[in-house]
């Protein structure tokens, strides 16, 4: 729901905080493919109060922690900027500073002194496609040190009232009906000691610098669309006598249970990649475990159980609990490779290759171990992965995926295509690791989401990816993002949470021009 007008007039006379002239700074729009939505440069305004003398540091301290409070008010109208931290818009030169004074209407005898800092800020977003033909979008940010009043905060402006402080700019909703009026009540407040003041542009009152909320107007320049269907670089991914896959399945609270969201779609993930490409086969397990070894209630080996019968004990209930939980334990915290046979043709001449899915199922978060563990092997996939697929939570950008925790030196020099199929993926990843990857986009392929997804259905998702890579048809991008538009059980159609690729411009296979054929061979055993 949006704001009213009356509203957003209001807000524009009190802050002068609309779209900012664009500088040219950190806002060049680089093409992405998606499906339902298109990159376009975002630009605004915006204002924090500070102490007359506050250092530039504690100014950028500020400005970054407003801005991350965009990502939340940015989900409704359906925007993902990409700097969420504002790390690129934090250039001093483009403040400008202005010393008040802050007096109260009611005393006007006790003053003080208080400083305005406006900024710029310029950069590339996600925006859905229902927004092509608007060139502004308006939202709410959080102003002044949230934290110190977050309790009527969560209660009121979020879509979580137990979350956390440090989550709470995740989970602003200023839509809510509840901060609507705590945010019409402020810039009524703040027009009315406008009015007392004079208008008088030397003084601010207490409610505008100690204000909680910061209406904007963002500009939206016009989308930036690729000027053809780029493919992923299929020549070199099929270039290796091994093409090896790392598949990791994130929890949601219990490995071990059957019904755990993100567990089931671990098992989904297996179910779709086998249905997909049969002749897949287990050749390792780390620990090791007979997959298919099941007992029943009694204790008797169940004969010639098929993967398609286990996983459907979980997935459609038709296992007892005993059974359920017995293929939740053969995937919990175990790295399953998974072998196809491929014989593949192209203009450099004809091989055998293997494809090797090397699965994970299990936790990377909750505990110091769990994350340092979850690192380890997300630094082997970064070195010896050829695709890397993540389906899990992002943890706010700050779990064990975290790009502060990598750098350059963690990547190899190959060709990698990473689909991160998490929430807001696009906003916590993406800048980072295509700057640690040597060669950058070149080598590197990433497939983001531009808002929150669905935990459900991240499993079919991460499966359709692998499969569009590897079944010979050389699919271009957006056929792959196409696969990944679901229909959900409770009746959205063609689900997408404006997933992206990004990394793709600069990619020059063609099929129509080095056409390749894949043929897949007879199963390992």
């Amino acid at each position: 729901m949006k704001l009213s007008l009356s509203l957003l007039l209001l807000s524009s006379l009190a802050l002068g905080c609309s779209a900012a002239a664009d500088d040219g700074a950190d806002s060049t729009a680089v093409d992405l493919t998606g499906t339902t939505s298109a990159e376009r440069a975002i630009h605004f305004e915006g204002q924090v109060y500070v102490a007359p003398d506050a250092s530039d540091d504690a100014i950028k301290t500020a400005i970054a922690r407003e801005v991350k409070t965009a990502i939340g008010a940015l989900r409704i109208p359906s925007v993902s900027i990409n700097d969420r931290g504002a790390t690129h818009n934090l250039d001093p030169s483009s403040w400008t500073k202005r010393v008040l004074t802050l007096e109260d209407p009611a005393h006007p005898d006790q003053t003080s002194s208080v400083m305005r800092v406006t900024y710029k800020y310029n950069d590339r977003a996600v925006v859905t496609n229902a927004l092509a033909n608007k060139s502004t979008v308006d939202f709410v940010m959080l102003a002044d040190d949230y934290g110190t009043h977050d309790a009527p905060l969560k209660m009121d402006c979020t879509d979580d009232p137990t979350t956390d402080t440090d989550s709470l700019w995740y989970h602003y909703q200023p839509q809510n009906a509840a901060c609507r009026t705590r945010i019409t009540n402020e810039l009524t407040a703040i027009g009315a000691e406008q009015k007392a003041n004079g208008s008088s542009p030397d003084l601010v009152g207490p409610a505008e610098a100690h204000r909680w909320f910061l209406p904007v107007t963002a500009k939206l320049d016009p989308a930036q669309l690729p000027n053809k269907a780029y493919s992923p670089e299929y020549d070199r991914l099929f270039d290796h006598d091994k093409l090896v896959v790392y598949a990791f399945s994130g929890v949601d609270t219990d490995e071990n249970n059957p019904d755990d969201y993100l567990g089931q779609e671990a098992v989904r993930f297996l179910r779709e990649m086998l249905k997909a490409q049969p002749n897949f086969r287990p050749v390792d397990t780390k620990p090791f475990a007979m997959l298919l070894d099941f007992t029943d209630d009694n204790g008797n080996e169940i004969p010639n159980v098929t993967y398609d019968q286990a996983f459907g004990w979980v997935l459609d209930n038709t296992g007892s609990p005993n059974l359920r939980k017995q293929v939740m334990a053969k995937l919990a915290e175990r790295w399953i490779y998974w072998d196809l046979p491929l014989h593949v043709t192209s203009a450099a001449g004809a091989k055998d290759i293997t494809v090797e899915v090397r699965s994970f199922y299990g936790y990377e978060d909750g505990s110091a171990d769990a994350r340092q563990h979850a690192q380890w092997r997300y630094l082997e996939a970064f070195w010896y992965g050829d695709v890397f697929l993540y389906n899990g939570h992002s943890h706010f950008g700050h779990g064990p995926l975290e790009p502060t925790l990598y750098g350059p030196q963690n990547f190899n020099e190959r060709y990698q295509v990473m689909l991160v199929n998490s929430c807001i993926s696009f906003n916590y990843y993406h800048q980072e690791f295509e700057g640690y990857k040597p060669g950058g986009s070149k080598n590197l392929d990433m497939i983001l989401n531009g808002l929150p997804s669905y935990v459900w259905g991240g499993g079919t998702v991460a499966a359709r990816v692998l499969n569009g890579l590897i079944d010979g048809k050389q699919h271009t991008y957006t056929e792959i993002l196409q696969s990944t538009r679901l229909d959900t059980p409770w009746g959205e159609t063609g689900y997408d949470p404006m997933r992206i690729v990004d990394g793709e411009l600069d990619n020059v296979y063609d099929r129509t021009k080095t056409p390749i054929t894949v043929a897949v061979k007879p199963p390992v055993y």
